[in-house]
């Protein structure tokens, strides 16, 4: 895509909340210059806060919270060129209600978590995309690491994601000051603890989600209880994570309360962007070419409370986030050489939107 490109993209916002203004939103956009339609409500799901699209970008997965707190799953098909979604599947998780998934490399597996009852759970994809009844699913085991005693008085397990080779399953576990690592069976979907099962992040930190470089081998933590971002060696052969370097996310004259949310690395590689919430700001970093370290480039606000969600377009030159709090959605532009990010438009009436998703307009 070059830079000056004009695209047409359909957004895809996921809210929270349970009454009948939440589900997933719909959302025509252009880029170069950024212009806006009107956002539309296309289905009403509970607690729809969570969402992913595969790389082909004609299947959407949602979170959604169903009787007494259950966990599922929803599958649904996307027509390139309207943004229509058309349900093909709803599953039910193991565990309680979800906060994360994902889908491994080859995308033939699902990859769920709790975060209450931190209950990990496995579905496959049957060939149209739809999701089969969950194959295996099991329960993080930890009294908390009990450093912040109202978030770590037990396992929490906030995110889920496949290395870059798609052999081994990463779980950030921020009430036991964990990364778990699993090798991955990519035939069966079975996950089973590594050789090295886990990597210990310092105490009190709260491991919350992770994003990846594209040598494979760097891989950053975003820590939500500390306010840190951690660079990762990551040794694909032995299954292990080795920290070394971790670089504050806040202002050091901050003395509000705050935690972080979202982490992601740039199309090139060469930037890394977080989110505080409390705070209510962006954080943008250059990312060293040699060695992977992380130097403080930009703090910027939001645009609003509590920035949870973020997204990087296709280029890298387009940043959409979603503020729960003040119920928007803001868009800024990326600047290509320095990664610094610029305010553009905001998308009022989003209601505790927490998750945002971009698709390119096929016509």
């Amino acid at each position: 895509m070059k830079a000056d490109e004009v695209v047409e993209y359909i957004a895809y916002y996921g809210t929270s909340g349970s009454d009948e203004t939440n589900g997933i939103y719909r959302h025509s956009l252009s880029n170069a210059p950024l212009s806006l339609g009107d956002p539309e409500l296309i289905g009403q799901y509970n607690k729809a806060g969570f969402m992913r699209l595969n790389r082909k970008g004609d299947l959407l997965y949602a979170i959604e919270t169903g009787p007494e707190g259950r966990g599922s799953v929803n599958a649904f098909s996307r027509n390139r060129a309207t943004g229509d979604l058309a349900l093909l599947s709803g599953k039910a998780a193991a565990g309680g209600g979800l906060c994360h998934l994902n889908l491994d490399r080859s995308e033939r597996w699902l990859l769920s978590t709790s975060y209450n009852d931190a209950v990990v759970t496995v579905f496959p994809l049957l060939a149209d995309g739809a999701i089969g009844e969950h194959t295996q699913s099991f329960q993080l085991e930890g009294k908390g690491s009990r450093v912040n005693p109202e978030r770590q008085e037990a396992s929490h397990a906030h995110s889920i994601y496949t290395d870059p080779m798609n052999r081994y399953v990463f779980v950030c576990d921020l009430g036991m000051d964990r990364i778990y690592v699993y090798a991955f069976d990519a035939e069966t979907g079975v996950l089973k603890p590594a050789p090295v099962p886990y990597v210990e992040t310092v105490a009190g930190a709260g491991p919350r989600h992770l994003a990846f470089h594209g040598n494979g081998h760097w891989i950053y933590a975003i820590n939500e209880l500390n306010g840190t971002v951690t660079l990762y060696d990551w040794d694909s052969e032995a299954g292990k994570l080795a920290p070394r370097q971790s670089i504050e996310t806040l202002p050091s004259d901050f003395a509000g309360s705050s935690t972080t949310a979202e982490i992601l690395v740039h199309p090139t590689n060469r930037f890394l962007y977080g989110s505080n919430r409390g705070h209510d700001s962006l954080v943008v970093y250059s990312i060293n070419e040699a060695d992977g370290t992380l130097e403080l480039v930009q703090r910027v606000s939001s645009g609003g409370g509590h920035p949870r969600n973020f997204i990087l377009d296709e280029s890298g030159q387009l940043l959409a986030v979603a503020n729960r709090d003040s119920n928007n959605i803001v868009y800024f532009d990326v600047d290509g050489e320095t990664g610094m990010l610029t305010e553009q438009k905001t998308v009022e009436n989003i209601p505790v939107c927490t998750c945002v998703r971009l698709a390119r307009r096929e016509c």
